[in-house]
């Protein structure tokens, strides 16, 4: 209950100044307003008077104390932290490349709660060691060579710290005009180093014509966005060509196209865009070519499918095969109306174009409605960095905008309408600073220190192919135009024998690779990934790859010789002495199968 002597705090004592507050205590039995950590309270007396004087009034401090760090404890820790991430980059190459968790680890170890107080920084520090290392693979490790470069590098990092320190919140341009302004310089920087024609660049001439690009998280928000934007596009047009019928029974004759080599989360963004989706037959090397995709059109017209979206890339997850783009954007080009949305997804492999040496491979590109790459994947930025552009940022802005004057929220439209106006570019409303990271990698690496950067991880590539060739008992799939070395072993001939090699590989945990299939073969897939990998890296970890396809070879040479000498025995009418005679015949039968399963699956 509230005291009687103590009154409340009124908007007015926040803003009174100190001129008031002198002239309260000239008279000495006038009534004055001392602020203390329980409140505002009313007093009298000379002693208050004077201390009064004496504290500056800075407005109420009955608030609790904040849990957070103050400037000067952030100062500290910051640097600290600094240091830390940066001892723990430099001894990635000492450590184990894989982690040595089991599932649930963390969950054993760690407080079932949070911590009700809380704790120092150092605290922090030791629970990292102990609970957090174990359970993280060295993705930037030289010996890493599974799945695809993880991007980065201490310049991304200090834009990802200038991302979050800022603690802008990117929504319309009036919002956070710098976020709005610098994320289309730099997709301009881009695209101009990737030699992107001039329809994806923006113009200046106003953001609701013309083509323009967007930062987005990853390849699958890049994909999503694509072909809900070009299934709007198809619809309109057949619901204007096509009155008689619903909206619903259109949508459901819709079809995508991409190569069975194409990005693995086009399934699910088909399915969350209510649409088919057919993979078409690459060759031995992992290209889809034209004819295969015309005949596909074709015959699913016949069938009364909408064919509404091409995706073809250049440089696919598992081999960095090149779909014929060059080819295939004439079809669709001379395809009548409406067009089919033709989309160039380069998610690893489109770093490579920033060098003039890569830039014939996007021949056709003309022909393209959008175009994709995820700069986190092969140049030096953190996750997440994935750029997208279109020609028409109208299909876009048709398709996300949201504008609505009686909405809830109300925020007015630009009058101009020069600026991107990104909340209407894709899904989310808000955004992220994402474009201060690449800004400031454009910075401190210059155009030439990224395209060195390139060339360096393409001549290690060449180097390891030069190794494997001169070993008889390997083959290389195609020519190795990027940082991704795709081989098997083929002496014997056999997928059991590369699943073992690299089985056994990343259970060493000194190097890790990963594998792919490719038609009928499965294939070992070496990267260069690791920002520091070199030359001697490459050798120890091709060494590596031998002695364990020595010793895989060997015991394989060892289990068919002795099955060769002493047979494998018939164990599928082999039934148990004693048992035989107390089954009747429909149990005996079922007995020689089951025994019959185990043993195949035994051999297997």
């Amino acid at each position: 209950m509230m005291d009687p002597d103590e009154v409340k705090a009124t908007i007015d004592d926040f803003f009174s100044d100190e001129n008031e507050s002198s002239e309260t205590s000239d008279g000495d039995d006038d009534d004055i307003i001392s602020r203390t950590k329980s409140g505002i309270t009313q007093t009298t007396g000379s002693k208050e008077r004077k201390k009064k004087k004496k504290k500056k009034n800075t407005g109420p401090s009955s608030a609790l104390p904040s849990a957070d760090l103050t400037p000067a404890e952030f100062r500290k820790r910051g640097k600290e932290l600094v240091d830390f991430i940066a001892d723990y980059l430099e001894g990635s190459r000492d450590r184990p490349v894989n982690h040595s968790a089991i599932q649930g680890f963390l969950f054993k170890k760690m407080s079932k709660i949070p911590p009700r107080d809380p704790v120092s920084m150092d605290d922090v520090y030791k629970d990292i060691k102990e609970f957090i290392f174990p359970g993280l693979p060295q993705w930037q490790s030289p010996k890493h060579h599974s799945l695809l470069p993880a991007g980065g590098s201490y310049a991304s990092l200090l834009g990802s710290m200038l991302c979050d320190g800022l603690g802008c919140v990117g929504f319309t341009w009036a919002d956070c005009p710098a976020a709005t302004e610098l994320e289309m310089l730099v997709m301009n920087w881009l695209a101009h180093l990737l030699d992107l024609p001039k329809d994806f660049h923006f113009s200046g001439k106003g953001a609701s014509t013309g083509g323009g690009g967007i930062i987005q998280t990853t390849t699958t928000d890049a994909l999503l966005t694509v072909t809900v934007s070009a299934k709007r596009y198809m619809l309109e047009h057949l619901k204007y060509a096509n009155p008689e019928e619903t909206e619903w029974s259109l949508l459901d004759k819709f079809m995508v196209y991409c190569s069975e080599q194409a990005h693995p989360s086009l399934e699910r963004v088909c399915e969350i865009a209510g649409v088919r989706l057919k993979r078409l037959w690459t060759d031995r090397l992992g290209i889809m070519h034209g004819d295969t995709l015309r005949f596909a059109i074709e015959k699913d017209r016949a069938k009364g499918y909408y064919p509404f979206l091409v995706i073809a890339t250049v440089g696919t997850i598992a081999s960095t095969s090149v779909d014929q783009i060059g080819k295939i954007g004439p079809i669709l080009d001379a395809d009548d109306s409406p067009k089919i949305w033709f989309h160039i997804e380069s998610g690893y492999a489109g770093s490579s174009f920033i060098c003039r040496e890569y830039q014939p491979l996007l021949h056709g590109i003309d022909y393209a409605d959008s175009f994709s790459m995820s700069a986190h994947k092969w140049m030096p930025v953190h996750m997440d960095c994935a750029c997208l552009w279109v020609k028409k940022i109208t299909h876009l802005t048709q398709t996300f905008a949201c504008e609505d004057p009686e909405g809830p929220l109300y925020i007015p439209a630009d009058d101009k309408n020069i600026m991107a106006d990104y909340r209407g570019w894709s899904l989310p409303m808000t955004r992220r600073f994402r474009a201060m990271k690449l800004w400031v990698v454009f910075k401190l690496y210059g155009v030439k220190g990224l395209q060195q950067k390139i060339r360096e991880d393409v001549r290690r590539a060449k180097e390891l192919e030069k190794l494997i060739g001169e070993d008889h008992r390997f083959e290389i799939l195609g020519d190795v135009m990027f940082g991704v070395v795709p081989f098997r072993c083929k002496r014997p001939d056999n997928n059991d024998i590369n699943f073992e090699i690299l089985k056994q590989i990343n259970k060493s945990a000194v190097i890790k690779m990963t594998g792919a299939r490719i038609g009928y073969k499965f294939w070992l897939r070496f990267v260069i990934s690791g920002r520091y990998t070199d030359s001697e890296d490459v050798k120890f970890s091709w060494d590596m790859i031998r002695r364990t396809t020595n010793k895989v070879i060997a015991d394989y040479t060892e289990r068919q010789h002795n099955e060769d000498r002493c047979g494998m025995p018939n164990y599928k009418h082999v039934i148990m002495i004693g048992k035989e005679e107390r089954m009747d015949g429909d149990e005996k039968e079922e007995e020689v199968e089951t025994h019959s399963r185990r043993i195949d699956s035994f051999i297997q």
